[in-house]
């Protein structure tokens, strides 16, 4: 909305051009043309000073860039000035301004269309049947005036949702941000009941999405096989396997640390595990904890590649070994020296050697 810039009268005689100037006497401004007075007014009369800055324009005797600058107003105000002198002449500086008439939305029309909305009509027919723009109906409904129910149609779980949709249901998920799943969270809050039941629905444009496509291959190399036999967590909403998964789809989707999940969308990372939505950050981090506690990741690995050997039925002829150096920099023992590739010198350090097999698949590690 353009604010009002009142113009600017300094004491004294001011110059508008060559032949006009103007001063402020007593309260009152008196213009002058060469040495006569022409023209004068109170100083807060702003519609007299608009009136008659127009005319010096329209019959020739100054610019509006010289108004402008002698009484200090914007460039775009004198243009309207004179644009209300040219359409509506000068009374069009004095009119009143244009009020709003009475409401055309009375108790009594109100609560007619209100019946109306209650059935289900639509409000372009209420605006037909009663001559009223659609625009005021929608205004009283969002002032809340008249209130609309909201059309519920049947569900069908075969028409896959658009993201636009997900985000408005996660919005307004009661329990939180895309926590829509709320009888299987309670149940998993208060009665300590088994992990929330998986379920896959129809869903257009899931950011990330291509990661199922690698769901076969992790199922396939034995990610999820033996996690129950050496891993165990509370009962509660999220499972192990939702867990492992979560992890596995971080790893493909260059999700490289757990805090970065919180600058991504939960309810469409929910999606890809069948859920509602993926846990908070300091719920993965807990279960995390619980989960690395002890030694059972050496022996649920160890498992891995025992069961990885077991499958190429003896062709074990040919390996992949691949030593990784890692510098050492505390003072807590004396390591031997390595030579340090990047640095191109003998450094303190250990060295790893992974054994792979020719598909990648890694059987033991030596420290």
């Amino acid at each position: 909305m353009p604010q009002l810039q009142f113009p600017f009268f300094p004491a004294g005689m001011t110059l508008i051009n060559s032949n006009l100037g103007f001063k402020k006497d007593d309260g009152k401004i008196f213009y002058f043309h060469g040495s006569m007075p022409v023209f004068s007014h109170d100083e807060n009369d702003y519609d007299t000073f608009r009136l008659f800055t127009s005319q010096l324009y329209l019959n020739g005797n100054a610019t509006q860039t010289e108004i402008a600058k002698a009484f200090g107003v914007t460039l775009i105000s004198v243009k309207r000035s004179v644009k209300v002198f040219r359409e509506k002449g000068p009374s069009g500086f004095f009119a009143p301004s244009p009020r709003r008439g009475a409401s055309v939305l009375t108790p009594d029309v109100l609560s007619e269309v209100q019946e109306l909305l209650d059935q289900g009509v639509d409000i372009s027919e209420i605006s037909k049947e009663h001559q009223l723009k659609k625009d005021t109906l929608k205004k009283a409904i969002q002032e809340g005036r008249l209130h609309q129910a909201k059309k519920k149609s049947p569900i069908d779980p075969k028409e896959p949702s658009t993201k636009s949709e997900r985000s408005a249901d996660d919005f307004v998920a009661p329990m939180g941000m895309g926590a829509t799943n709320v009888l299987e969270r309670i149940s998993a809050s208060i009665f300590q009941g088994k992990s929330a039941t998986i379920s896959f629905r129809p869903a257009m444009d899931v950011p990330n999405g291509g990661v199922l496509l690698a769901l076969p291959a992790l199922l396939a190399t034995g990610l999820l096989c033996h996690a129950a036999a050496f891993f165990r967590l509370p009962n509660g909403y999220y499972g192990l396997d939702s867990i492992f998964l979560l992890l596995a789809f971080m790893a493909l989707a260059r999700v490289k640390t757990i805090e970065s999940l919180r600058y991504c969308p939960t309810g469409e990372w929910g999606k890809l595990l069948g859920l509602d939505r993926i846990p908070e950050v300091r719920t993965i981090r807990k279960k995390l904890a619980h989960l690395t506690s002890g030694s059972k990741v050496a022996e649920w690995s160890s498992q891995l590649c025992s069961d990885w050997m077991a499958d190429l039925k003896g062709a074990l002829a040919s390996f992949y070994i691949d030593g990784h150096v890692r510098v050492y920099h505390g003072e807590q023992t004396d390591l031997p020296r390595h030579f340090v590739a990047r640095q191109k010198l003998c450094l303190r350090a250990t060295t790893d050697y992974w054994v792979n097999a020719r598909d990648a698949k890694p059987f033991l590690v030596i420290n």
